[in-house]
């Protein structure tokens, strides 16, 4: 079974100014090494991969050209969004869609942030995938509810299946935080289309998964090891420093 894969690397990191003003967030450098590469370089050595797609805005076109010139055009592509700022943004969602319709997608897809750092091998995802048959979203233990209440949180039932996903609850009925990876069967691909143009809102995936929990079960995959949401300086530092050893 061959699986296409999407990383999502569009936004702007305006939080992270100074580093980011002019450069991407995914492109600054972990113990040495570009932040994106951690995810890219795994990927490229994968069996069973299709085709890797980074998608990313107009206004930093040049840096991620420059980048991938590392990597085989065969094994990864560049997709710019055409938002060339932050106020024309597509969003997570709406960068996902724009990709899905152009390149015609069809396939099983694995979708990363290209932001997130993960211990685990993304093999171990397509793994769960292939066993549960279902869609999957990677869930990380945050141990409080004072920090669940910083990310997207779901709540599973006994099976392991979403009941219910929510966005920076004040009241997290849990304490699983939704990371930015998923991996969507053919069909659910198919869905982020109509989800956009029923009106759905198009920044955050979280969104998409609340109307997909609605429709179809979705396996929360509760992985091992650490994870890292670099949104802000602080976790950048804390990333590198982790890196480092």
């Amino acid at each position: 079974m061959t699986i296409d894969v999407i990383v999502l690397a569009g936004g702007f990191a305006k939080r992270m100014w100074p580093l980011t003003k002019d450069m991407p967030k995914h492109l600054l450098k972990i113990a040495g090494k570009p932040m994106l590469a951690y995810t890219l370089d795994t990927l490229v050595e994968m069996d069973g991969i299709g085709k890797i797609f980074v998608s990313t805005n107009e206004a930093f076109r040049e840096h991620f050209t420059s980048f991938l010139k590392g990597y085989s055009t065969d094994e990864v592509k560049l997709i710019i969004e055409p938002s060339p700022t932050e106020e024309k943004k597509l969003g997570s969602v709406g960068g996902l869609g724009y990709l899905i319709d152009k390149e015609n997608l069809s396939r099983d897809t694995m979708i990363i942030g290209g932001d997130n750092l993960f211990e685990f091998h993304p093999s171990e995802a397509i793994k769960i995938f292939n066993e549960v048959h279902k869609d999957i979203v990677a869930v990380y233990d945050v141990g409080t509810l004072e920090r669940a209440s910083l990310y997207g949180i779901v709540d599973v039932d006994e099976n392991g299946i979403i009941s219910k996903f929510l966005e920076k609850p004040q009241d997290p009925p849990s304490t699983l935080a939704a990371t930015a990876l998923y991996v969507f069967k053919a069909d659910t691909v198919s869905l982020v289309t109509k989800y956009l143009n029923d009106g759905g809102k198009p920044d955050a995936l979280g969104h998409f998964v609340t109307y997909l929990v609605d429709r179809s079960p979705v396996f929360a995959w509760k992985f091992s090891g650490k994870w890292f949401d670099i949104g802000s300086l602080d976790v950048y530092h804390e990333a590198d420093a982790y890196f480092m050893k």
